[in-house]
């Protein structure tokens, strides 16, 4: 056999061992993640790839770290009577252990169930805090209106009236469905939406132009700009209390980034709304936090408004599924206990709320 034949069988060897090395490995796991993004479709592929392998590592070291626990703690019956008073004390102190970690688990459960308990049956004096959660998810994503949006002599008046914030929705690539009808070129569709945008205004509905702007429906400002003369009121509106109320979002949101908890809590003492606010990749401001690592104003906010643990962003992911993604090695003893109480607050959250 020649040298250039020998060359290259071993590097088909090589191959054929680093692929059954990848098969045996990642195979499986890859696969997995290969899929959820076939179907879900996310606007990064590559971090949503990347955050999916994250969460399996973490599940499979859990997993392990079970199981080297359980080798621990499984003594091997002795094959004499002469060991077994050397085994019994140990293995029943380790039971012990066990049973006493597992109550104090349960406890801390009870807790923060009663907790919120407590919250819902409060006096009024409690329960006006409750009203501000005002229970209203935003469905970001690929929704109805961006379907019909993107439709030739479609009539999306019925839409509209029955859900006027799916205005602000974004699906995956970020795109109202303005943006889609814009794109296919379905100006009447366009012109429709910014008309319906217009007559909330005129008809004095303030309270959906602040929630469209609260969802980060920004782009009604241009489409608000065309009618701003019709009165004073009108003109007041567009040119000071919107811009009014963008700024105040903007600080906000600042606040949560530094990890200002006393800007956050005035804020919200003084604008009730204001948490409520989602950005163009659907984020909220509980995802602001918990990316942020700003746990304690992530446990206030929770605390404070429940809904927030059913808010998805454009990809999905809830508050939960980011803290999921958080390594809890790199948390000081502190930022780990308000982490564990963090997460049983947001699953007893989205527990009640569903």
């Amino acid at each position: 056999m020649s040298r250039n034949s020998s060359a290259s069988c071993s590097t088909t060897d090589s191959n054929f061992i680093d692929t059954n090395y990848l098969i045996s490995t990642v195979g499986s796991t890859l696969a997995r993640g290969l899929a959820e993004l076939v179907e879900r479709r996310p606007a990064d592929p590559i971090e949503h790839l990347a955050a999916f392998l994250y969460k399996q590592a973490d599940v499979i070291r859990a997993r392990k770290q079970k199981e080297e626990n359980t080798k621990r703690v499984e003594i091997k019956k002795p094959t004499d009577e002469q060991g077994k008073p050397h085994h019994l004390p140990f293995q029943n102190q380790t039971q012990d252990l066990r049973e006493q970690e597992e109550n104090k688990r349960k406890r801390h459960i009870e807790k923060l169930i009663k907790r919120h308990k407590q919250l819902s049956t409060a006096s009024p004096a409690s329960s006006s805090v409750r009203k501000n959660d005002e229970i209203v998810i935003l469905e970001f994503g690929e929704t109805e209106l961006h379907r019909q949006a993107a439709i030739k002599n479609t009539n999306l008046s019925q839409l509209l009236r029955s859900n006027y914030r799916l205005i602000a929705s974004r699906n995956f690539q970020r795109k109202t469905p303005r943006d889609v009808a814009l794109d296919a070129g379905r100006y009447e569709n366009v012109d429709e939406i910014d008309t319906f945008c217009r007559g909330l205004l005129e008809n004095g509905n303030v309270k959906a132009i602040n929630y469209l702007l609260l969802y980060g429906y920004t782009e009604l400002v241009d489409q608000l700009k065309a009618i701003e003369n019709i009165n004073k009121n009108t003109f007041n509106f567009v040119n000071y209390q919107i811009p009014e109320l963008l700024d105040r979002i903007k600080q906000f949101k600042e606040a949560i980034i530094r990890g200002n908890k006393n800007i956050v809590e005035s804020i919200v003492h003084y604008h009730k709304k204001i948490p409520l606010y989602r950005d163009s990749d659907g984020s909220s401001s509980l995802h602001d936090a918990i990316k942020n690592r700003q746990l304690q104003i992530a446990l206030y906010l929770i605390q404070k408004y429940p809904s927030l643990a059913l808010v998805k962003d454009s990809r999905r992911r809830t508050g939960l599924d980011l803290l999921d993604l958080i390594n809890k090695v790199s948390l000081t003893g502190e930022q780990y206990d308000v982490y564990n109480e963090l997460k049983q607050t947001l699953i007893a959250a989205a527990v009640k709320h569903e």
